[in-house]
């Protein structure tokens, strides 16, 4: 057996880390952050560069922003300080491709000079996964009047019609290797959202968050690669229209609108949320040829005593996972919640997560929802429990009903937004007596070989 040498400085014969071939070194530095990976260049004389030969770049300040969101001033500052950062790395890269290009941190309009030059950096190196996250950190949501706005070139920011279709001597931003885009708070009209996806063919995901413009979104015809499709808090839209191609999952989150699916036969996750108006709008009347295929639903209901009729919520014959988001308030029933598993047959899932605005508790009888077996339920879990009488009711209706249930999952925290009004009077201490009343209610009456997990 040989033997190594070591001295006070460690090993002698031989550096282990700067004799790994460079593949192995690459996927070490791929798990650092980036500004990390652009420090490891002091190590050595091969380190100084190797970070430039990396597919991925990510310039991420949400820690950072969290820290100073409070202080304008500061923020000004940190922001130059960021958009430095980004130029000496952009300057610095010299790979003919890169795969992920992502910044996140609070920019808007003022900054849209640099961001267009970004935007021609991630073109010309053939970008495939593109996120903008240009979200304002803290309780308020920046006015999206004031966001970047997404061009149609990158030449000329001179555009004088920002809403109309581009004539065919404008050269519109192409991205033709791009397959995920992710845009939050970068403003998309509806011309420049036809084009992207002309110009994008390659085009697997696209996410738009906290967009204006934005009206009338209209997608079809089999010649798009388009999988997968998120439009969420867009204040502007009235109308998405999706038909004739192979999505594979919808998201849509924002105002009351008239949503149309069509020939959808990939469709296999959907997750809508109307605001107040719920179900009013006859959204499963708008839907209803997509049902045989969903297999994972998702839907919010903000106001279920005026929103929630049973009666339009039709057979859902293959979904398996159902995700509920519910207001509640006080110590109102939701056994008409429960009942929504009696559509789904094949559940195996049910996520139900309840947003109270002003829970009471009250000493009551426990009712009972009428038996209905579920025949394949595994999983219940419930988010929000706080121990009212209409909590408890909800999981034991489920433990009456559920043949096969396997788990529950209790998570006591409260899931208002954070900084809201209920969030804010919401305590520790709230917190743990809802935890000791969901242990107190529910552990007597959890049948054996069903898990009972309470956060």
């Amino acid at each position: 057996m040989h033997s190594v040498k070591v001295g006070r400085r460690g090993l002698k014969s031989k550096d282990f880390i700067n004799k790994l071939p460079e593949e192995v070194l690459l996927m070490i530095l791929s798990l650092l952050s980036l500004k990390d990976a652009v420090v490891t260049g002091i190590v050595s004389r091969r380190w100084r560069f190797l970070w430039c030969k990396l597919h991925k770049l990510e310039f991420n300040a949400g820690e950072t922003l969290n820290d100073i969101v409070t202080d304008r001033k500061l923020l000004r500052k940190v922001r130059s300080k960021f958009l430095d950062q980004v130029y000496d790395v952009l300057e610095s890269y010299n790979q003919p491709v890169i795969q992920h290009f992502r910044i996140r941190f609070d920019l808007y309009e003022g900054n849209a000079e640099v961001i267009d030059q970004w935007l021609q950096f991630a073109a010309y190196k053939k970008v495939e996964m593109l996120e903008l996250d240009f979200m304002k950190h803290g309780i308020n949501i920046r006015n999206p009047f004031y966001n970047y706005d997404f061009p149609f070139r990158l030449s000329d920011r001179n555009i004088d019609h920002l809403f109309e279709m581009p004539s065919s001597a404008v050269a519109v931003v192409e991205l033709i290797s791009l397959k995920k885009l992710v845009l939050k708070s970068v403003n998309v009209s509806n011309a420049i959202f036809e084009e992207l996806l002309v110009n994008s063919p390659q085009l697997e995901m696209l996410c738009i968050d906290h967009s204006a413009y934005l009206t009338h979104v209209k997608v079809g015809g089999e010649a798009l690669n388009l999988k997968h499709l998120e439009i969420t808090n867009c204040c502007e839209v009235e109308s998405v229209y999706l038909y004739d191609f192979n999505l594979v999952s919808f998201t849509y989150n924002g105002r009351a609108i008239d949503l149309h699916l069509t020939n959808l036969p990939m469709l296999e996750e959907l997750d809508i949320g109307q605001g107040l108006a719920g179900l009013k709008a006859n959204v499963f009347g708008k839907i209803s040829s997509c049902f045989s295929y969903i297999q994972a639903l998702s839907f919010k209901i903000r106001q279920p005593k005026k929103s929630l009729i049973l009666a339009s919520i039709p057979e859902l014959p293959n979904v398996k996972n159902l995700r509920l988001t519910i207001g509640t308030h006080e110590d109102d029933s939701l056994l008409k919640v429960a009942s929504l598993a009696n559509s789904c047959p094949s559940l195996e899932a049910f996520l139900i997560k309840l947003i109270w605005i002003s829970p009471i508790k009250r000493r009551r009888d426990v009712r009972r929802g009428v038996t209905c077996p579920h025949e394949h339920l595994k999983l219940l879990e419930i988010q929000g429990y706080y121990g009212r009488g209409s909590d408890m009711e909800l999981v034991a209706n489920f433990i009456d009903n559920a043949v096969v249930l396997k788990e529950i999952l209790i998570d006591t925290r409260c899931q208002a937004r954070k900084g809201s009004s209920t969030s804010m009077r919401f305590s520790n201490m709230n917190e743990n007596a809802a935890r000791c009343s969901a242990k107190r209610q529910l552990q007597s009456i959890t049948p054996q070989g069903v898990k009972l997990v309470i956060l």
